[in-house]
Parts: C-alpha cells; structure tokens; sequence
C-alpha cells in the first residue's frame, strides 16, 4: 500500500459523494492510499477512518518511511490552540504558515531563544516557540502493523499511574476547547464536533480511539456501567457524545441552537446547566480503561 502525508495546514476528509465532509486532518497527518480516481486518493488515516482526500492535498511517500519517523521520535504535535511557523527564531520575522492544534511536525531536540527548529511536511524549514508544541504520543503504527484489525485494542493495556494521568489530561484537554464553535466533521480549534473533540483529547494524549460517536469494535473503548463512571469517560447518546468531566457534569460540542459550541452541561436536574433531553437519553458510558 502506499502512503501520504497531509501538506496543507489542514484538509477535508469527504464521503464517497466527494461532496459531504466526513472528517478533518491537519498537516503532517498520515495516510494509506486504497485507490486512486482523477483529483482524489480514496484513502485510510493512521487511526482506521475511510475517506476521499483531493490529491493536491498529500504528498506521496513509502509505508517505510512512516516507519522510520515513528522510530527517529522527532515528531511533536501543535498543543496550543494555534501557532505560527516563523521563518527566525523572532517574534518580529516572517510568519510562513499557521498551524492548529494536532499538527505534526518535525522538531529538532534543542531550543534557540525558547524557540525549536521544525520541518513541516511540506518540506519547509522554520521555527516554532517551544511551549506551543509537546512530544508525540501516538504512532502510524495501524498504517505498517502486521495485524492491523487488532492494532488499536493494544493502546490501553497500561494501566495504574498512566491510567490517572491520561484522565486528567484528557479532561483539561477537552476544557480548553470551550467555546470553540460547532463545526460538523472538524477537529480544530476554529470549529469542532462532537466526536471530533474526543478523538483530539485522546490523540494528544496518546490513544487513537474511533471517530465517530460510537462504540466500535476493535477500538479501545468499551461499555462499562454508569456508576462506575469516572472522569475522561464517554457517555454516548443517539448521535452524539461527551466527556464526562466529574461532578455529575459533561463537556461536549453541540449545534444545539441555544448552546452552539464546546460548552459544559450537567446530568444533575437542580443545575442550570442540565439537559433533560440528553440526560435522560444515555445510550451507554464508555471507557478506555477496563
């Protein structure tokens, strides 16, 4: 099979109409390419999602060398909401494009004037302020791996301290999305779905669960009793999915007309913030963490 990177700061994933968007993918992302057809590559992501990408979009590479990035662990992943690509370490020099969060780029180890040395995929050279990016946690592991059909249920096997760290992040990762707007299929600061926004909070922190809002098998998550609901889990509903965050309280994105956007609800009646009509239709709660 061969492969691609994503070159653009972002790009559409569309459905077989080519029309309707089904998903979102940033810069430096990785795909399988299944088949090739005038403008577009029907292709796979690095986390198992299907989709059609036009071509302008990737740049064509070898499944070796997805390889061979994951091992030289050079790359880090955008963690502020955005940040500019500069030409010189220099608050005042040319801006050569801007990234969002989840962007993949290649960063050299040492810092100059608490800026990093980074190459994006597109093969530019330029500098990145060291606190917008963080390590990359996940790998194109599914796009190589021997037995892919059973690569994804092998993230979560850690348990214990990693356990309790990956809830929290999780829950402060999807907390500095609010107020981001609702965006059908996006993934990105600039707007966001609700699947979109769990996948990022756990992308980032290092497990590729399924993108859209159920539970999936051979992904990670799993359904677990209600009451054994502990922060960073995911409450499902018809369409629809959450984070619960503790307290008796959920953080989703929803185009609900009178809460358009990333915001915080409640499962309690006697909060202002509460919504009968999800409340009362959880579908099931799910985990990582079995």
């Amino acid at each position: 099979m061969k492969a691609g990177i994503i070159t653009r700061p972002s790009a559409w994933l569309y459905e077989q109409d080519k029309m309707s968007r089904a998903d979102e993918l940033f810069m430096g992302w990785a795909v399988g390419i299944l088949k090739e057809s005038g403008e577009w590559y029907e292709v796979v992501t690095h986390y198992g999602y299907r989709g059609y990408l036009k071509k302008e979009t990737v740049s064509l590479c070898n499944i070796d060398d997805l390889q061979k990035r994951d091992r030289a662990g050079t790359m880090v992943f955008i963690s502020k909401a955005f940040a500019d690509v500069m030409e010189n370490a220099n608050v005042r020099s040319g801006i050569l494009c801007t990234l969002s969060r989840g962007s993949f780029v290649s960063a050299a180890l040492e810092t100059e004037k608490g800026y990093r040395r980074i190459q994006m995929a597109d093969g530019r050279e330029g500098y990145l302020p060291a606190v917008s990016c963080k390590e990359r946690k996940d790998s194109d592991g599914y796009l190589y791996h021997n037995e892919p059909e059973t690569y994804f249920l092998h993230q979560s096997r850690i348990h214990g301290p990693y356990e309790e760290i990956f809830r929290k992040n999780a829950v402060l990762c999807a907390k500095s999305y609010l107020g981001t707007q609702y965006r059908w299929a996006g993934k990105s600061p600039e707007g966001i779905d609700c699947s979109g926004l769990i996948f990022m909070c756990c992308l980032m922190n290092g497990i590729l669960i399924y993108r859209d809002a159920e539970i999936k098998e051979n992904y990670p998550v799993r359904e677990i009793p209600i009451e054994r609901m502990r922060p960073g889990d995911l409450l499902y509903f018809k369409n629809h999915i959450a984070m619960y965050v503790g307290d008796g309280l959920y953080i989703h994105a929803t185009g609900n007309e009178k809460r358009f956007g990333c915001v915080i609800n409640s499962l309690l009646k006697e909060d202002v913030h509460y919504r009968k009509d999800l409340a009362e239709n959880i579908l099931a709660v799910g985990s990582i963490w079995q």
